[in-house]
């Protein structure tokens, strides 16, 4: 595995310096014409000296930044501002030394060297993540994890992390002070020993990272399991799962105050000019999609009058902060499609009940099941679509409640524009008849009303790793603690 992560560490420096020479070439082709480069040798000169400069400069800082480290090699999209950060350090470098070896430097091929040095930059990541995927698939490329604590907390954990294919982690074993060795905590995964032995027990399991579980250790366990993972020759990376994350409505970063390092929770990702734009934007293409879809309502009109029927049914779902509204649809026996038969909700989009993107809309019987997500579910507007659509049929309520906490943590309007591609991408493969990943919102006679149905897998990792990577979930299972 170790071979493949160089593999692809080589492959994409190959690639980013390949880009940038090209990006500096492309740009003083376009500023300086071929025919004056050839004839102003000053001016030839001049772009290959500061050109190497900043190729320099640019590397350099990526690779002090982190973007070359594993988990940026197939991190999502939290490696392209560290990109842009790089390649402006360049081009101001090679601004600099411009001024101070007095070479002719041209303001246009400065500025055509940043644009084209991004955009190869950013198509490099994105060409060798697809390839990467691709590996992943045949097994390689994926990072195996130890847990340190069988608690409820660490089995949540280590369910949402044993996924080779959704997430490149596979968990191995877990490290325990209350359980004995070969205890099996969740079908296939058992203690495989005291947190003490993690550096013996990550070699003879070929383990890349221990998750320190804080509220399922003792304080002498975390501290010793902390000093024995940061040691130079530990061959594992240590990372800590704050206890109480499947509660949290927002997002952490880690600061630090008196030099204490110390978990900062973010205030709600959407407000002010982000709210106020995806509010436009719904209104907008809802108001939209209902002028363009109205031939298709006057027929399921005509067709309901025909049968003695209205053409609408409704239900009671919660909201924003969990005001009810009700949620339209056709009736049934308008349509064979259950996609179909959900596009009047797109008057709940232009009345503000519903938003084109967000979490799964719940009923008030799914409520008790929902008790300790209520705030953070209900932070924003439900959606028409959203990751709970993009997901197997078979998720559970806190599965699917990880995946709106996701969202909420985590949303922006790129990642809007993420899931409307998607959604239609699946929605166009439907129509042609093709094996659809695109599951949907359908009541049931049962108590807990709201199921998921459809595809059977995850959307492609290569486009959702960015996504869905670290969505946590609540669970229970054997080896639970009370």
């Amino acid at each position: 595995m170790d071979r493949d992560w160089r593999r692809l560490r080589i492959g994409i420096i190959t690639t980013d310096i390949l880009g940038i020479v090209v990006a500096y070439t492309s740009a003083a082709v376009v500023r300086f014409h071929p025919e004056r480069l050839a004839e102003n040798q000053t001016i030839a000169r001049a772009c290959i000296l500061l050109g190497l400069a900043g190729l320099a400069v640019t590397l350099a800082l990526a690779w002090q930044l982190g973007t070359y480290r594993r988990a940026a090699l197939t991190g999502g999209h939290r490696v392209y501002p560290l990109l842009l950060t790089g390649v402006t350090y360049g081009v101001v470098s090679m601004t600099v030394l411009g001024h101070f070896a007095e070479a002719p430097v041209s303001r246009g091929w400065l500025v055509g060297c940043w644009l084209a040095s991004i955009s190869a930059l950013v198509f490099s990541r994105l060409i060798w993540r697809h390839i990467a995927f691709q590996w992943r698939r045949r097994g390689g490329l994926v990072r195996r994890i130890l847990i340190a604590g069988a608690n409820q907390q660490g089995l949540a954990v280590a369910q949402q992390l044993h996924a080779p294919l959704r997430h490149g982690t596979e968990v191995v074993g877990f490290l325990d002070d209350y359980q004995r060795p070969g205890t099996e905590i969740l079908p296939g995964l058992a203690v495989v020993g005291h947190p003490s032995s993690v550096l013996s027990k990550a070699r003879e399991l070929r383990a890349d990272e221990v998750v320190m579980i804080l509220g399922g250790l003792t304080w002498e366990s975390q501290r010793q399991l902390a000093e024995l993972v940061t040691k130079p020759d530990s061959p594992v990376e240590g990372r800590i799962s704050a206890t109480f994350y499947d509660l949290l409505t927002t997002s952490a970063e880690l600061s630090h105050v008196a030099y204490i390092p110390m978990l900062s929770l973010n205030r709600t990702r959407l407000s002010g000019l982000n709210a106020a734009t995806k509010r436009f934007l719904d209104q907008v293409i809802s108001g939209f999609m209902l002028l363009a879809l109205s031939p298709l309502f006057a027929y399921w009109k005509l067709k309901a009058s025909s049968r003695g029927v209205s053409m609408l049914e409704s239900q009671r779902v919660l909201g924003l902060r969990g005001k009810q509204f009700r949620l339209v649809g056709l009736r049934a026996g308008l349509t064979g499609s259950p996609v179909l038969a959900r596009l009047p909700a797109l008057w709940n989009v232009l009345r503000q009940d519903l938003s084109l993107v967000g979490p799964r809309p719940s009923r008030v019987e799914e409520l008790p099941d929902h008790e300790k997500w209520r705030a953070s579910l209900f932070a924003l507007r439900s959606g028409l679509t959203g990751l709970w659509r993009l997901r197997e049929a078979d998720a559970g309520i806190e599965e699917s409640a990880a995946l709106d906490l996701y969202y909420v943590r985590n949303c922006t309007l790129t990642l809007d524009l993420q899931i409307l591609y998607q959604t239609g991408r699946e929605l166009i493969r439907r129509s042609m008849g093709r094996r659809s990943l695109l599951a949907r919102w359908k009541i049931t006679k049962s108590a807990k009303a709201v199921v998921l149905e459809g595809g059977s897998q995850f959307p492609d990792a290569a486009e959702w790793d960015d996504v869905v990577e670290g969505v946590p979930i609540g669970a229970t299972g054997k080896g639970e603690r009370g």
